[in-house]
């Protein structure tokens, strides 16, 4: 799999506002950026929805190892040093 391919799946199935996908050796880096991700959420239940479309090809091993970012866009924009808009 490739960037692009794992970019449209989590764009396609998910809700997300933004998302970034890269790779570094055989990990993929994930920021994804949603409504869906309330302020109230733990780390876990957001995680818990980046994996869910991506669970096939971690189950066939075509994704090896993964790292997600997942926020909403006020902690988004906060993190990246902008005004909530």
């Amino acid at each position: 799999m490739n960037v692009d391919e794992i970019k449209s799946i989590l764009l396609k199935d998910l809700s997300l506002n933004e998302a970034y996908v890269s790779l570094y050796e055989d990990n993929y880096q994930i920021i994804a950026v949603s409504h869906i991700f309330s302020d109230g959420m733990t780390e876990l239940e957001r995680h818990k929805i980046i994996y869910a479309p991506l669970m096939k090809y971690i189950l066939n091993n075509e994704i090896h190892s993964i790292s997600i970012q997942a926020f909403n866009p006020k902690e988004w924009n906060k993190k990246r040093g902008l005004c909530d808009v």
